[in-house]
């Protein structure tokens, strides 16, 4: 953004559009693992009274069958999009056999070969879809594609940008906003992880033969001791092939670029794995990412893109049209793991990147935003850590304090129409700062405790809170006949797939990885 906030504020006034929160929208996907009754991945298929994986568009599922994937539309509120997750989540609950897995880390799993890739069928995007996901389970092993987590999706809308674009064209100054807006991010995404990290802990068949840098915590777990958020480090969503992308997002082309450069690149290992084995394809290249989703970071631009179509395409024709926050675990308190508290900060967050110093990035910056990133996922709650600011090092609670303060002085600035919105704000900045204050305070910090103090094995907590949490959503008044309808629908639309394509996979297979 080259505004102000002040500039900005009076612009939209100049429009009559001076309550910002008008101008948001937001959805939720959040990823939820099935655990059978003998306490370990379900190995049963995607429940059909869920509808069908492929052609839902509430209910999916991710890298595996037993990972559920819940899906909201956008919405114009915290509180709408927060009640439609609930409904979706109760719907998930009462229509699953299985136990709804309330962490991002994974139950015990003792054997990798019960992770069953997730299939959605004979059509040529269904085979697309399972093809990826083998290629990810040879690339990183199928432990990993256990691990879940919830993605935060905001947007402004374009009456905001046509309100403050000056004589840019309206996709140019959207493109550049969005992309200031995810560098800023990216400077302080440690926060993230900090404030609502709920994974310190894995238990020991997580690790399989990989080589950690865990402790042991009890008979069954390993931990790090003052550990965020395991999910988002080497042992979760890091790839050591993507070390070196150092992907800037400091212009759309450039953005594109570089990204094209991961789909093209050979990497060696993964065409040491090669394509096919036992005359079955096994992945879709052997580029360092096979397609965009593959790229792991804690922010992405993004535009909803129709099947069959490359997102990278979509971005460069059409442009960014909203971002997806990914650095959110499962809170593993919360029966839907998100609450209000945790989105208002998020907003107020992406807010305050989006009015903030338009400031390109440097390789060497990047460099220290991942040192900062891997010292807060392994050590983050350690009072005596120290992250890097322009080489300089401060304290993780001086550094977590500048950004709050500055959250504060510019929500203090919004206008009066604007309270209700402020006020929840500032009661989750309030909230935050005493996590600041007191790291047990943090999601991480309360596992760690409740483990500890309490005798409990990893295990044993997350049933423990899975039934809770199963209860609390039962309880729920509320109708959910529009999700059994799409239940219904999808299963239809489903069949109707397969009849439709006309081609044969490899064909088609060979078109959608050319076509960039």
């Amino acid at each position: 953004m080259t505004r102000s906030l002040g500039e900005a504020l009076s612009l939209l006034a100049d429009k009559g559009d001076i309550n910002l929160e008008n101008s948001i929208s937001r959805g939720i996907e959040k990823e939820s693992l099935r655990v059978s009754n003998d306490k370990t991945i379900s190995k049963a298929n995607h429940p059909p009274s869920l509808g069908s994986a492929l052609t839902n568009k509430y209910i999916t599922t991710d890298f595996s069958e037993a990972l559920l994937e819940l899906i909201t539309p956008t919405h114009s509120s915290i509180e709408n999009v927060l009640k439609n997750l609930d409904e979706i989540c109760k719907f998930a609950v009462e229509e699953t056999p299985d136990i709804i897995w309330p962490s991002s880390i994974p139950c015990k799993i003792d054997n990798e070969d019960s992770i069953r890739l997730a299939d959605y069928g004979p059509s040529n995007s269904g085979l697309l879809k399972t093809l990826y996901r083998s290629g990810l389970s040879y690339r990183y092993g199928s432990m990993m594609q256990t691990v879940s987590g919830i993605h935060y999706n905001f947007s402004f809308n374009d009456k905001l940008f046509e309100s403050l674009r000056g004589k840019e064209d309206l996709q140019s100054f959207k493109n550049n906003s969005y992309l200031s807006l995810i560098r800023n991010f990216r400077r302080n995404a440690w926060m993230i992880l900090y404030l609502f990290g709920s994974s310190p802990v894995v238990p020991k068949t997580f690790i399989t033969d990989r080589k950690n840098f865990l402790e042991e915590l009890n008979k069954e777990d390993l931990f790090l001791e003052f550990a965020t958020c395991l999910r988002m480090s080497e042992l979760g969503y890091m790839s050591k092939a993507q070390d070196n992308l150092y992907i800037a997002y400091n212009d759309i082309d450039e953005y594109l670029k570089d990204l094209k450069n991961a789909l093209t690149k050979e990497h060696k290992r993964y065409g040491e794995v090669g394509i096919i084995k036992d005359g079955k394809r096994i992945q879709i290249n052997t580029s360092i990412i096979q397609i965009e989703n593959e790229y792991y970071s804690s922010i992405r631009p993004k535009r909803v893109t129709p099947t069959g179509e490359r997102p990278i395409n979509i971005l460069r024709n059409e442009g960014i049209d909203y971002v997806e926050i990914r650095a959110l675990d499962n809170n593993s308190f919360l029966p839907t793991g998100i609450d209000e508290d945790t989105s208002y900060f998020l907003e107020a967050y992406l807010i305050g990147c989006f009015f903030g110093e338009d400031k390109k990035s440097t390789k060497n910056e990047i460099k220290e935003l991942l040192v900062n990133w891997e010292k807060v996922v392994k050590e983050g709650r350690n009072p005596n850590l120290k992250l890097l600011k322009n080489k300089e090092e401060i304290t993780i609670k001086d550094s977590g304090m500048q950004v709050i303060d500055y959250l504060r002085d510019i929500f203090v600035k919004m206008p009066p129409e604007m309270n209700d919105y402020v006020k929840k704000i500032m009661k989750s900045l309030d909230i935050q700062e005493k996590k600041l204050d007191d790291a047990s305070l943090t999601p991480s910090g309360r596992i760690v405790s409740e483990l500890r103090n309490k005798d409990k094995t990893w295990e044993e907590l997350n049933l423990e809170l899975a039934g809770e949490h199963s209860k609390s959503l039962k309880r729920i008044e509320t109708n959910l006949n529009y999700l059994s309808n799409e239940a219904k629908r999808s299963l239809e639309k489903f069949k109707e797939l397969g009849r439709n394509d006309e081609e044969d996979f490899e064909v088609y297979l060979d078109k959608f990885v050319n076509d960039i």
